[in-house]
């Protein structure tokens, strides 16, 4: 049996990342579907205008509702204030309150997990609420929140094996593993490599771009940083001439960078982590960080290299091995393949044809 009525739910919809790239997957594979969330800005995703079903009382909350994370503590019940009534198929894309939807009754709901909040289970590498005034409270809070709507979701999927292991650990649940789409929206293309290493992302302190600047400082490398963030100006007081930053970037001028340098540095711990899949697109080879999701996508010695400690020297040397290391274009392309929105798109409709 085909579901009649199928409803996505995302956390929010204010700006374009992975979780987004996931909902565009999940609209293509179930076209009639509709979208809740608690917060839509319609000027970044005009496209999804007439697809929108329900949107919480934050919508109507002038300024702040396109800073809805400054209202965390009012997210929970934004995201249960929503009316599913007359879907018998949900799917909520989360990262964060997304799963926290009330089901009607004779639903069937699946969470896909990005990851469980980060902020709330993985204090030591994400700091943004324990470093509040009533952090350790808030925190409490919505975790016995974040456990309690596990009820209403009847299975996980992982975008990972790392966040299914944090699925197991944190929720108690089991999930399966697909794992996201990342099309290329373009043909890879041979250029000639520059002089330079290239890191993109938001600039938080878990991504540790400290440790990228630094290493390439160290070896006398150029490093080419993109993305905008909290982080910015300390990064700004740590880099010398050697580190340019180029602020937020096109799509297509992220996809020029990506083509023409030596290697993408990925020092963080991602869930998943979209750069090294789109770095290999591109023909070009990633150091990344042995933890996460870079474990599953980064063949160590055949599309890029990994280290094992988050540390300047640890990387110093994955940076000098991979200089000394061929590695080939077609090799890099295919890797890419295996994540592609036409994999993805199959294996959740096969997903739910057997549930």
């Amino acid at each position: 049996m085909q579901p009649k009525r199928v409803a996505i739910v995302a956390d929010w919809l204010t700006s374009r990342g992975g979780a987004e790239k996931v909902l565009a997957a999940l609209l293509e594979a179930f076209p009639r579907a509709k979208i809740f969330t608690t917060v839509y800005n319609p000027a970044v995703f005009p496209e999804y205008k007439s697809r929108i079903a329900g949107t919480s009382f934050l919508q109507k909350i002038p300024l702040l509702n396109r800073r809805h994370q400054l209202l965390l503590p009012l997210l929970p019940s934004a995201i249960g204030s929503l009316d599913l009534t007359g879907f018998d198929l949900i799917i909520s894309s989360s990262s964060a309150v997304g799963k926290g939807v009330k089901k009607p009754a004779g639903a069937v709901h699946v969470c896909y997990c990005h990851t469980p909040m980060r902020y709330v289970w993985q204090t030591e590498t994400d700091r943004r609420l324990i470093r509040l005034p009533l952090g350790k409270l808030l925190i409490s809070w919505l975790k016995k929140w974040d456990l309690k709507t596990n009820q209403g979701v009847d299975y996980f999927i992982a975008n990972s094996h790392y966040t299914a292991e944090r699925i197991t650990k944190n929720y108690h649940r089991s999930s399966t593993v697909i794992y996201p789409p990342v099309e290329p929206s373009h043909k890879p293309a041979r250029v000639d490599k520059g002089d330079f290493y290239f890191a993109i992302s938001r600039l938080t302190a878990y991504k540790r771009f400290d440790l990228a600047i630094l290493a390439c400082q160290k070896l006398g490398r150029k490093l080419l940083v993109a993305g905008e963030g909290p982080e910015l100006e300390r990064l700004k007081e740590i880099a010398t001439d050697k580190t340019i930053f180029l602020g937020r970037i096109s799509d297509k001028e992220k996809i020029e960078y990506l083509r023409a340098a030596r290697a993408v540095i990925f020092p963080a711990e991602e869930d998943f982590g979209i750069v090294p899949i789109e770095a290999m697109a591109c023909g070009t080879p990633v150091v990344a960080f042995g933890r996460g999701g870079a474990k599953e996508t980064v063949r160590d010695g055949q599309t890029g290299v990994l280290f094992d400690k988050q540390t300047v020297a640890e990387l110093v040397r994955a940076i000098k091995r991979l200089e000394k290391t061929s590695f080939k274009d077609e090799v890099l392309t295919s890797q890419a393949q295996r994540f592609s929105k036409s994999q993805f798109i199959s294996k959740i409709k096969s997903f739910v044809a057997k549930i």
